[in-house]
């Protein structure tokens, strides 16, 4: 059976490698050798928690399709080479696997209701990985062994500034080949001192319920101050990284536990202080049209987009559901609350107005709310290429290679089918239209400016409706 592994250990060149890849070599070719390297990247950052900010490096969307490309062909040779397990205690690295189902939460969940947790992160973790320590790793590493043309041009992809850029969809995949071996001596040592180990990108946890904690861990010395182990850290720096030792600490189990942003205690959470800002957040858009949230360091309210809002509600769904779910893992829909006869979490309410509020009574183009998912495909495919017979429809771009319609299909999401009532179908959009005025009254800074347009099949399943609107 031939893997995109062996494939990709089977070229020899560089023009294979972009044949691989499903691109012409002399694009290849162009993109390492003639673009400028001011063109390849864009730089800016972003604001972290503490205040500080993150340097992003988004790459030209020329280099960007190259990167993606490489990209899946990687992740496939990972999935190959450490095929997916049901055994949580063998999931090492929780970062950029979504697609396994790992996540902060996954690894929150190693490390949650301990006697102790504590917490180190790597120095300039992307930093760590320079051009030679990626090629190195696609030439000597047992399981790839690739030609050296290969081997190079793999690593001119991903690498910028004899280093892995934060932003380039190749670094998170590199970034977990080369770490595996140093997850797994970690584990080792904690599993032989009676800990749990987990890695979060550049974060590290390590936790017990023993009565002391470990000093080849971790030690306290006597300012008080906790410092990492010289067992865990000469591994640590054998491996080519460094510990930021401003962000390491150890946390008690009388106090509040936390790991990669998420509370551990008792079960794996938000913090308090984030789903307080996400209802302050939800109940102004409601009431005044507006996002504020608080700067980190000044303080100061400052507008943001209601998509901000969108990312925070989906965060705090994303781990707050884990409560709530199926023998499969999927969130309870609505229906499951009513059948249990049990009350409708407040994070369940809060996202499910948010999203009627943004898609039905404040949008800034009209709504075209179908029955379903595979009605949205097939009107937006057909409008999109028949949108040169009435041009009032879409907008291309100056290159005519991008057609945006001037109205949305209301979006039936995995996350929106199981907050709302919407779930598709003729019922659903009935008892929609029937309560539209009601839902409105909730929402101060709902407007009717644009439309709301059903669209609906002319069957006997909408009889019902169509009784309704006569």
């Amino acid at each position: 059976m031939t893997t995109k592994l062996s494939e990709l250990k089977k070229t020899n060149s560089r023009s294979e490698l972009a044949k691989l890849l499903g691109i012409e070599p002399k694009h290849l070719s162009y993109t390492l050798y003639i673009m400028p390297l001011a063109k390849r990247y864009r730089e800016f950052t972003v604001p972290k928690r503490s205040g500080d900010k993150r340097v992003i490096f988004a790459p030209n969307p020329r280099l960007k399709a190259i990167q993606s490309r490489t990209s899946v062909m990687l992740y496939k040779c990972y999935n190959e080479l450490y095929p997916k397990t049901n055994n949580k205690s063998l999931n090492l690295s929780h970062a950029f696997q979504k697609q396994r189902g790992l996540s902060i939460a996954s690894n929150g969940q190693k490390h949650r209701n301990k006697r102790y947790v504590f917490n180190l992160d790597f120095e300039d973790f992307f930093g760590s990985f320079n051009f030679g320590r990626v090629r190195g790793f696609f030439l000597s590493n047992r399981d790839f062994s690739l030609n050296e043309e290969v081997a190079t041009s793999l690593a001119q992809i991903c690498c910028y500034d004899n280093k892995l850029p934060q932003g380039a969809p190749t670094s998170p995949i590199i970034t977990e080949f080369i770490t595996r071996i140093l997850d797994i001596r970690l584990s080792k040592i904690a599993k032989a001192h009676g800990c749990s180990y987990s890695r979060y990108a550049d974060d590290l946890t390590f936790s017990t319920n023993k009565r002391t904690f470990p000093s080849q861990i971790a030690q306290c010395d006597p300012s008080g101050t906790w410092r990492v182990g010289s067992e865990v850290l000469n591994k640590i720096n054998n491996s080519g990284f460094s510990v930021n030792s401003s962000k390491t600490r150890m946390q008690f189990a009388d106090r509040r536990q936390e790991t990669t942003g998420l509370v551990v205690n008792k079960k794996v959470n938000v913090p308090k202080e984030y789903s307080k800002q996400i209802r302050y957040m939800t109940h102004a858009l409601l009431q005044t049209g507006k996002c504020h949230v608080q700067a980190p360091v000044t303080k100061e309210m400052q507008d943001v987009s209601p998509n901000v809002l969108a990312g925070k509600l989906a965060h705090e769904f994303h781990i707050k559901s884990k409560e709530y779910v199926d023998s499969n893992g999927k969130p309870w829909p609505l229906s499951r609350f009513k059948d249990k006869k049990i009350s409708v979490p407040a994070f369940y309410r809060r996202y499910s107005d948010f999203l009627y509020f943004r898609s039905f009574f404040f949008n800034t183009k009209p709504t075209i709310l179908c029955e379903g998912k595979t009605d949205n495909i097939y009107l937006k495919y057909a409008l999109k290429s028949k949108y040169a017979c009435v041009p009032s429809l879409a907008v291309t771009s100056p290159t005519k290679k991008k057609v945006e319609l001037h109205f949305y299909f209301y979006n039936y999401s995995n996350t929106a089918c199981t907050v709302t009532t919407l779930t598709g179908g003729a019922q659903p959009l009935k008892s929609f239209i029937e309560n539209y005025e009601k839902e409105m009254k909730k929402f101060k800074a709902a407007s009717v400016s644009q439309p709301v347009i059903a669209v609906v099949d002319n069957d006997a399943a909408n009889n019902g409706l169509w009784k309704m609107l006569e």
